[in-house]
């Protein structure tokens, strides 16, 4: 005689992805109170406090300078600061994404004790994360502006497409933050994993490094072949960052097909972490 689960009527049905949305939103408020619980304990024991929100990517800037600019002689003769800036944008988007998605990976783990006392829809905590990173990339990209006007870069019409830009990107790191935290609620080791997995994408984007000749640098060697560099902009953190570029650095327009590539799986990723975070969220109490 088959068996049968005894369990299988009593089982919560997942939620549907339009109700949930309605109840994060009546949940608002508590988003804006975890956004700014994250943005005050970054830095709340550093002597200089929100600086470092301000200082971390200067300083990644100068380090990844010294060992490539200098060291490997990627910036080349009278490109100094066009380099440092390259390094900038890479290094300002980069952090954005891996910070997030390694801070989400621990999220919900880290409030377990909300999750046992409270009921509300847990994705909060993967959305505070996100805003309050999101709320460091802005600051970022508005230091950035100043330095490009500084560097006598300025200001064109291709600024218009910053905001599809980081709406893209946002989305992007919000579908992943929400399937990191969705697999860091049932197992511990996902944020090992994440370490590895970000480190694997830091050195497979063109954070200091070029994929094709553009301002005057020129491309590595592997990336001047068109198949290549294909299949290596499959990785959507380069078509940010090369979009990015191309917007702030370079004034051109990006890429038509990399825009829509990455525009279509950032909304992809978003909604299929959702699904997937809403539809787990209710066995999160058992395991964490």
């Amino acid at each position: 005689m088959p068996s049968v689960e005894p369990q299988a009527e009593g089982r919560a049905a997942p939620p549907r992805l339009r109700p949930y949305l309605r109840s994060l939103y009546a949940r608002r408020e508590t988003i804006r109170f975890l956004t700014i619980s994250g943005l005050q304990a970054g830095h709340r024991d550093k002597i200089l406090g929100n600086l470092w929100n301000i200082l971390d990517p200067l300083l990644y800037m100068l380090v990844y300078y010294v060992v490539f600019g200098i060291l490997f002689a990627l910036a080349g003769a009278g490109k100094t600061i066009q380099f440092m800036l390259y390094i900038f944008v890479g290094v300002l988007t980069y952090r954005f994404i891996e910070s997030t998605i390694s801070q989400a990976a621990n999220c919900v783990r880290g409030n377990r004790g909300l999750i046992h006392e409270i009921n509300f829809p847990k994705a909060v905590f993967p959305i505070s994360v996100v805003l309050a990173r999101l709320y460091d990339f802005v600051l970022g990209l508005a230091i950035l502006i100043v330095f490009l006007l500084v560097a006598r870069v300025w200001p064109t019409a291709q600024y218009l497409w910053l905001p599809l830009l980081v709406a893209s990107a946002v989305l992007f790191t919000l579908g992943a933050s929400f399937i990191v935290a969705y697999l860091g609620a049932f197992y511990a080791d996902t944020s090992n994993v994440v370490t590895v997995v970000m480190r694997l994408l830091f050195y497979c984007s063109p954070i200091f490094y070029f994929v094709r000749t553009v301002g005057g640098f020129e491309a590595m060697r592997a990336f001047r072949r068109e198949s290549i560099r294909a299949i290596y902009m499959l990785n959507p953190i380069a078509g940010y960052l090369e979009s990015f570029r191309d917007a702030l650095l370079w004034g051109s327009a990006p890429d038509y097909g990399t825009m829509l590539y990455i525009v279509l799986i950032s909304v992809l990723v978003a909604l299929a972490g959702l699904a997937l975070f809403a539809r787990g969220e209710g066995k999160f109490a058992k395991y964490v």
